[in-house]
């Protein structure tokens, strides 16, 4: 039986980009063949309610779904996301970024994936290589995505919900997204892993690639590791604590975590002696966490080249420091909750 799948798109949208992403978005949806039986829109308290109509869709799409828009005071995209699926009537339930846009034959690659592992609780994709924003961070958050998700095996113990499908029984056994996250987190990865250590089977497809259109400023993309690296280092630790299976370093996803954590010293030392006119030290080991790190720094290199990949280096060094700090704030908060 075909299955029924039923897009949630979560947004929250802020400004006149945001809300010109998710056109982009809907009429991805919309002209996506086969289409979902149906695409939800929750709005989490963007200050001009969305509205519908969404975009039309082309013509050459075929008859379209309905869009229904769902209101809801802010309570952060996990709520957003349990609210879209508590309205859903398909039997699989499609989680899309609002800024993201999706391939025309995403619900046909999804429905031959679960059809082809019909055991299969979830399946996910990645993102393009290619962005929309000529901006380096943007390039490179994009970039240390795919690179990540690319470096996975088939089977997963996380998922992300740029654009995720999870049968709807197990999304409400494994009791939906945590609504405690109130803004953007690891409330998609914390899911992936609820469902994995429930024995479900979640699946990540390497060719179901979407363009993500989100345009990171500097201060917007540490923030947000911030927050992630901050919740995902205490979750973690409790996991470590109760000895669950998920946080073995025998999955592709736990030992590129533990290599990035390794070379988190790195970067701190290296943006360290900078800010203190160290420049040999600091040279020296930015170059120790190019070397260590150069899976990603050679994926860097061959997708945009030489001067790309150095641009990026600065970048790495900041980024690790911010992971640093935000996992002391993750152990603060066990600790303080034990």
């Amino acid at each position: 039986m075909t299955p029924r799948f039923s897009a949630i798109v979560p947004v929250l949208a802020r400004t006149a980009e945001a809300r010109a992403d998710l056109d982009r978005c809907l009429a991805a949806l919309l002209a996506c063949d086969p289409a979902p039986v149906e695409i939800l829109v929750v709005d989490d308290g963007s200050p001009t309610p969305i509205a519908a109509p969404p975009p039309a869709a082309p013509p050459s799409a075929g008859p379209r779904p309905p869009v229904r828009v769902l209101r809801q005071a802010n309570a952060g995209p996990a709520a957003a996301r349990n609210a879209g699926a508590a309205g859903a009537t398909g039997d699989i339930l499609v989680f899309v970024d609002a800024d993201i846009v999706v391939p025309p034959d995403t619900f046909a690659r999804l429905a031959a994936g679960f059809a082809g592992d019909p055991d299969a609780a979830a399946i996910w994709g990645t993102v393009t290589a290619a962005h929309p924003h000529p901006g380096v961070v943007s390039r490179y958050k994009n970039h240390t995505h795919r690179h990540f998700t690319l470096a996975q095996g088939r089977e997963t113990r996380h998922l992300t919900t740029m654009l995720a499908a999870v049968r709807r029984a197990a999304f409400v056994a494994a009791g939906g997204f945590d609504t405690r996250l109130r803004t953007v987190s690891v409330e998609d990865v914390e899911l992936g892993r609820t469902l994995y250590d429930r024995g479900e089977r979640v699946l990540l497809d390497k060719e179901l690639a979407a363009e993500h259109r989100h345009r990171f400023s500097l201060v917007g993309a540490l923030r947000n590791d911030f927050h992630k690296a901050r919740h995902h280092a205490k979750t973690t630790l409790q996991r470590r604590l109760r000895g669950d299976a998920s946080v073995a370093l025998d999955g592709p996803g736990e030992r590129r975590q533990f290599r990035y954590l390794v070379g988190v010293p790195l970067g701190v030392g290296a943006l360290g002696a900078a800010l203190t006119g160290r420049w040999a030290l600091s040279a020296g080991l930015a170059a120790a966490l190019v070397g260590w790190e150069s899976d990603l720094w050679g994926y860097l290199r061959r997708e945009e080249g030489l001067p790309f990949a150095l641009a990026c280096v600065p970048l790495m060094a900041i980024e690790r420091t911010t992971v640093a700090v935000a996992v002391i704030a993750g152990t603060v908060d066990l600790v303080r909750g034990r």
